[in-house]
């Protein structure tokens, strides 16, 4: 059975606190920003339609997706935390593919882990034929040089994550910090992510990625 049609829903709404910048505007050794870079991403996994949930930011970040072909869903109370960005963005999924069947699974993913690449969400999709999730499986804080001896050694499950449309009204209903690793700890299909969940939260963090890329002490958002 071919893999069952897929919506994108990019998380790109956050304030990154803990950074000092929006994280969504750091740009790699191309001088992509984030938040592109994953639209493509999804866009080369065949998602579609593409949804990306903004919120800190809002302006800058909308700005830096003209040119890519995705619906920016605008959310005001994106500090109540990742579930309320869900939330909004499988409400505006629901509204966009209300006269349709054909989509059959979100794959919900971030805009802040370098390791999350266009083939890793090919390679969900390709255990996804419509009625099962499929999660990334990795080990937080373990991929970069240097990352923290406090990382836990358990693989846990959760985004980048295709959700099936039997799930969908649950995440509808999401409104605060939690987001859906409670669906994935149960009949969820495990990919391994070999790079692991390495966030962009810290400017330690981006430093350490910075040297993956060649960039030194280039600035984040230039």
């Amino acid at each position: 059975m071919p893999p069952g049609s897929v919506a994108g829903l990019l998380l790109a709404a956050g304030g990154s606190r803990r950074l000092g910048e929006p994280k969504q505007l750091l740009v790699d050794e191309t001088g992509v920003p984030a938040v592109v870079r994953m639209a493509r991403a999804l866009r080369d996994a065949g998602c579609a339609p593409l949804l990306v949930v903004v919120g800190a930011a809002a302006e800058a970040v909308t700005r830096s997706l003209a040119h890519e072909s995705v619906h920016v869903v605008r959310h005001a109370v994106w500090a109540r935390g990742m579930g309320s960005s869900i939330g909004a963005g499988m409400r505006a999924l629901l509204d966009l593919t209300a006269s349709t069947d054909d989509v059959q699974g979100v794959l919900i993913a971030p805009c802040d882990m370098p390791a999350v690449t266009a083939p890793f969400l090919v390679a969900l999709r390709s255990h996804f034929t419509g009625t099962e999730r499929v999660a990334a499986a990795y080990v937080a804080g373990a991929s970069m040089p240097a990352a923290s001896a406090a990382a836990t050694t358990a693989p846990a499950r959760g985004i980048p994550a295709i959700l099936p449309r039997a799930d969908w009204p649950w995440l509808t209903m999401l409104s605060g910090e939690q987001g859906a690793k409670p669906l994935l700890q149960q009949d969820t299909i495990a990919v391994p992510l070999g790079d692991g969940a390495f966030d962009l939260d810290t400017p330690a963090d981006v430093a350490r990625w910075r040297q993956t890329q060649g960039l030194g002490g280039r600035s984040a958002n230039t």
